[in-house]
């Protein structure tokens, strides 16, 4: 099934599973993994979406599909929409850009299941039907992408509502991200063994601790390199990161770009 208008598309769709051509679109494209993992192959590498998790592509991204399970389900919005969006909720940011991650929110799935839902019960339906309900959800998910998707116009890693253990863990881990934090560590806010917590964490957000912990250090360095003129070295140290090597690494795999780069696209001290 495919739905489109001039904001965007919405793709669901049991065939045609296996690998695919390279694409590159102008838009940003949602991809969910509703029944398994789906897999996708970059110029920097393959992505996997576990069951449960989302992924974004910004405009332009070159990628192609290598596997989804049972099913894929993808949205297209168009720059001009999300922009348009991100104005109405006061977002500054430019052209806002994801990072190339793929984790877990409940709200990105509760959307998710209820344009599943509708689309199936009201398959003979009129195009009219059909066609306003895409508008209005286009419209949602634009919000929900800049509220819940990490990337260039957030600050914080997207507030997710999770078990209390693991709420107070991110809490913790949030109030003193820049400090150096074992798995044990973090464990013992839990009140669980370590090896239950890694578990539970990855079950829970998508994103094992310590990678949870290193985007949201990458996420409240952005602030400080696009509103400021301090060097990447002191960025990258003031906010938890060993060396500026690893800073320069995790954001060129989140970004595909340095954090150099980053702040000349983005940044407003140009």
């Amino acid at each position: 099934m495919i739905l489109d208008n001039e904001n965007g598309l919405l793709l669901i769709r049991n065939d045609q599973l296996g690998e695919r051509i390279w694409r590159s679109d102008e838009c940003y494209k949602l991809i969910f993994s509703p029944f398994g993992r789906g897999s996708y192959q970059t110029n920097h590498g393959d992505i996997s979406i576990d069951k449960g998790e989302f992924l974004i592509f910004n405009p332009y991204e070159d990628h192609k599909q290598l596997m989804a399970t049972n099913e894929k389900f993808l949205v297209e919005i168009k720059p001009s929409l999300l922009q348009e969006t991100a104005d109405r909720l006061g977002i500054t940011a430019a052209s806002p850009e994801f990072t190339l991650l793929s984790y877990k929110h409940p709200q990105i799935r509760q959307w998710m299941l209820f344009v599943r839902d509708f689309l199936s019960l009201n398959e003979e339906v009129g195009s009219v039907t059909n066609q306003f309900f895409l508008d209005n959800s286009l419209t949602q998910l634009s919000i929900m992408m800049l509220q819940y998707g990490a990337g260039s116009h957030q600050i914080d890693f997207p507030s997710i509502s999770n078990k209390a253990v693991i709420n107070d863990v991110t809490n913790a881990l949030k109030e003193s991200y820049s400090e150096d934090w074992t798995l044990d560590e973090m464990a013992q806010v839990a009140r669980l063994n370590k090896y239950q917590f890694a578990h539970l964490f990855k079950e829970e957000l998508g994103l094992s601790p310590y990678s949870w912990l290193q985007l949201y250090r990458l996420l409240r360095s952005q602030y400080s390199l696009l509103h400021s003129n301090d060097s990447i070295l002191s960025i990258a140290l003031n906010h938890g990161f060993k060396s500026v090597s690893s800073y320069n690494q995790l954001f060129k795999k989140m970004y595909r770009k340095a954090p150099t780069e980053f702040r000349r696209i983005h940044g407003f001290n140009k």
